[in-house]
């Protein structure tokens, strides 16, 4: 008698390999950092002619536009490019993908599967939304009363003229300076919001992804998006002197590493992780799939300082073990 032929697996699966790691030199690496040297020099002379123009509106609707209505376009943006990725489940891509011995759940064979995974789908647009276009204006409203009408900081963070434009160096160090501050301030608040249960019952809206896509970056309860997302992402830029185009700048940083975070893709050639103490976009995925350690986003410095990462390197270890013996997405050997 014939046997039964098994079922095929529900999405492409990766060959016996460990792909290239973002931190690894590689030659992605190169396009990395080309993407990264874009950003830094090649934007500021896109955005330098058209900046004075910001003068013309008030420091409120200045900030607005570059923090809020920025934000919002950055994130259409970043899942709009995602959206083909997803949908074409090309090996070239799929080799990437972190968890890549589970199925896609809009692939799973399981209807509730895919039916729940549409349903998280919509709730994170409406949530995205609303953190977006509702509470980032209240947000950076209050900034800008307590910055200017308490604090008496009338600075460069005003300014759109082009006398004031900052220098490269000015542009390299108050980004590095922000994203150090930034990383620190999102490592602690978001250990808190797993430390204190009343706390977590806030975030845990967030944990409702075990495997992320670019949809969950913002996924996160206004409560747990003002304490961990918006408070960590506004300090800095109040700390440090930058120039309105040095917040734009990083911000765009910021908002890209987010996505990057939940995209679900390894990708080597990442512009936010093939620089030292860069974290790996895995690192997050592993906190989503295990709910613990991993605190951090863009670096990992806090959790070498602080601790964190150990259940990582274990988890990490077994899934290079995995990926070598050939495992499919359908769990067949």
């Amino acid at each position: 008698m014939m046997k039964k032929p098994s079922k095929m697996p529900t999405s492409p699966s990766p060959s016996p390999k460990n792909p290239p790691r973002q931190n690894e030199p590689s030659r992605w690496t190169i396009l990395a950092i080309a993407i990264s040297m874009i950003w830094m020099f090649v934007l500021p002379k896109l955005c330098r002619p058209f900046w004075h123009h910001l003068g013309s509106f008030t420091p409120l609707q200045a900030e607005l536009l570059i923090s809020s209505a920025h934000t919002t376009l950055l994130l259409l943006c970043f899942n709009l490019c995602m959206l083909p990725i997803y949908c074409m489940q090309h090996p070239f891509f799929e080799e990437y993908k972190i968890q890549f011995n589970e199925p896609w759940p809009w692939m799973s064979e399981s209807p509730k599967v895919r039916r729940d995974f549409w349903a998280l789908s919509l709730r994170s647009v409406k949530i995205t939304a609303f953190n977006s276009l509702c509470l980032i204006p209240v947000l950076i409203t209050i900034k800008v009363y307590v910055c200017s009408s308490i604090l008496g900081m009338d600075r460069e963070q005003t300014e759109t003229d082009d006398e004031s434009w900052p220098s490269y160096f000015e542009l390299i160090r108050h980004n590095i300076m922000c994203t150090i501050l930034h990383e620190f301030g999102f490592y602690t608040m978001h250990r808190l919001m797993h430390t204190y249960p009343w706390l977590y019952r806030f975030h845990k809206v967030h944990h409702e992804y075990k495997m992320t896509t670019s949809l969950a970056a913002q996924h996160n309860h206004p409560i747990d998006y003002i304490f961990s997302i918006a408070t960590p992402a506004i300090l800095p830029v109040v700390i440090v002197p930058t120039h309105s185009f040095t917040t734009f700048q990083w911000l765009f940083w910021v908002i890209f590493a987010n996505v990057d975070d939940h995209c679900g893709y390894n990708f080597p050639w990442s512009p936010v992780r093939w620089f030292p103490f860069a974290a790996s976009t895995d690192e997050h995925e592993f906190h989503h799939v295990k709910n613990l350690g991993c605190f951090g986003s863009k670096l990992h410095i806090y959790e070498q300082l602080l601790g964190g990462n150990e259940w990582y390197d274990t988890w990490l270890k077994k899934q290079n073990d995995l990926r070598l013996s050939g495992m499919t997405a359908s769990k067949q050997t």
